[in-house]
Formats: C-alpha cells, sequence, structure tokens
C-alpha cells in the first residue's frame, strides 16, 4: 500500500490548497513589488545565520559553476559569487530580479547572470550555461509538480544537487494557524513540507543525505502600524473587522524592543538534502 502512494500527487495537492488558501498566484506573484523584495533583502540580513548556514554547507571550489533556484534578491547568489567562477541565478519575480541586480552592482558582483523566468518554463539548452557543477535550490520549492522539477535539477548537474526546505510549522506559519479561523472562518492550510519531499525523491530513486537544523527566525517592525501594513496583503485582510483581528494579535504577540520598534521571533526546523547527481540517474 505505501508503495502505491503517488507522493508527487500528495505534494502537488498539498500546494494547490495551501496556494488557494492564501489567495496568491505563486511565489512570481507575491514577490513582484521591489519594495517588497527589498524588504526580503532586509530580513535575511537582519538573520544571517540561515544565509551562512546554507554557503557553509555547500561542497565550493573556485572554479566551481553554480545555478541558484529561486534566487530572490541574490541573498545566495551574491555572496556566492565572491566564491566561486560563475553563477546562474533563476529568479522569476520582476521585483527580485531587479533587486538582485541592484545587490550585485553594489557588492562588485560580475560573474552573476540572471534568467527572468520560472524553473518549471527554463529550457535548458537555452536558457542555461550548463552543467553545473552544484545545483541549489534554498527554500524555493514553491512549485505544483516538484518530480519533474528536481529532474530538471539532475539534468542540468555534473555534481551536486542541494535542497533546503522545511519541517513542521515554521515560526511564520504559526501566527497563520492562530489568525486564520478568526480572519477567513477556515482552518490555515499548510503546503508540502520535507516528508512528502522525502518520499517523492525516495520514490524517484533518489536516497539523499539529510540534515536538520533549529534556527531563529527574527523579524523587526518600527511599529504596530508597520507590522499590520507588512501583514495586510499576506493575511488576505480587506475589512476593518479584520484588521482589527490582526492589530489585536500583533499587540499581544510582538515583543517590544529596549531600543523602540517590536520583535517577532520563533524558532523553525530547516532541512538539507543532498545528493550526488549520478544518483539521480
Amino acid at each position: 500500500m505505501y508503495r502505491e502512494i503517488d507522493w508527487n500527487g500528495v505534494w502537488k495537492d498539498l500546494y494547490e490548497k495551501n496556494t488557494e488558501t492564501r489567495g496568491n498566484g505563486g511565489c512570481a506573484s507575491v514577490w513582484a513589488s521591489r519594495e517588497k523584495a527589498r524588504m526580503f533583502l532586509t530580513q535575511s540580513r537582519e538573520n544571517p545565520e540561515r544565509i551562512r548556514h546554507v554557503i557553509e554547507s555547500l561542497p565550493l571550489r573556485t572554479d566551481s559553476t553554480v545555478l541558484d533556484i529561486g534566487a530572490g534578491p541574490g541573498t545566495l547568489s551574491v555572496p556566492l559569487a565572491g566564491r566561486v567562477a560563475r553563477v546562474t541565478a533563476v529568479e522569476p519575480a520582476a521585483g527580485m530580479a531587479e533587486v538582485m541586480e541592484e545587490y550585485a552592482a553594489e557588492e562588485g558582483v560580475s560573474n552573476l547572470s540572471i534568467v527572468r523566468k520560472r524553473w518549471e518554463d527554463i529550457d535548458p539548452a537555452v536558457d542555461l550555461d550548463g552543467p553545473y557543477d552544484l545545483v541549489v535550490a534554498s527554500y524555493s520549492l514553491g512549485m505544483p509538480d516538484i518530480k519533474t522539477a528536481v529532474e530538471a535539477m539532475c539534468g542540468v548537474s555534473s555534481g551536486w544537487v542541494y535542497l533546503f526546505w522545511f519541517a513542521g510549522t515554521t515560526s511564520w506559519e504559526q501566527a497563520m494557524v492562530d489568525l486564520w479561523p478568526g480572519l477567513h472562518g477556515e482552518e490555515f492550510r499548510f503546503g508540502p513540507k520535507v516528508d512528502v519531499l522525502w518520499n517523492v525523491l525516495y520514490s524517484m530513486g533518489i536516497y539523499p543525505n539529510v540534515e536538520t537544523v533549529r534556527m531563529e527566525h527574527t523579524r523587526r517592525f518600527s511599529s504596530i502600524d508597520t507590522a499590520v501594513d507588512e501583514f495586510r496583503e499576506q493575511y488576505r485582510i480587506t475589512s476593518p473587522a479584520q484588521e482589527a483581528v490582526l492589530r489585536e494579535y500583533l499587540a499581544a504577540n510582538l515583543r517590544r524592543e529596549n531600543g523602540g520598534g517590536f520583535l517577532h521571533s520563533g524558532t523553525t526546523t530547516r532541512v538539507r538534502l543532498w545528493w550526488e547527481a549520478n544518483g539521480c540517474r
């Protein structure tokens, strides 16, 4: 019975239900705004442990070529470019790609190329300059067909494939779990986590190495009003009554900092899965 489970179908179902719950058109549409992309980069810099953990876990050489899938505003691609020969960043969201270009220019990076497409729409022969020594997708697996996505990653790697994803409820999802019934009259529906990902890989004959680590994630806000403004779209706030529910929750759960402003922090379980590309075939 276990072997008959279509784990890629389970992934798709959870992905679609989560997308429906959150009411967005996918990751690229969420991060189309340059302002949101800049905010994301700032938040990433405020949580350097995650970036450091990912980079230090990769088998990098000065002559390495790296493909970064779902590169965001360049939180990995730009620092990686300073350590290797060449980086290709795949990023479909306009705001993210624009901020990545700015970040690369600020850091004097010239060996980074950006492909503004969804990974699912990439034609490796046309869009990429592979194969790559290292293919990385760091917390960027918001794709409905993960099996096909992983097959494509394997197809352009001559060395290693590294995936980073989540286990359990993340610190930012906990607020959604708490608020969703009061805001929308239904339970929050999670997207697929690493348990499903592992089973998809196993069903493909890929048996990855696995490392699990717990990390604190922190976000800072200058005021409750700023926090409400930032969360309004993410929590699908469309009425004064919903905003009042959100404001009350934030006032009760954000911690005031000594120097002013407010802090939201929590611990999230993050998982690294990696394997040699020849293990794909």
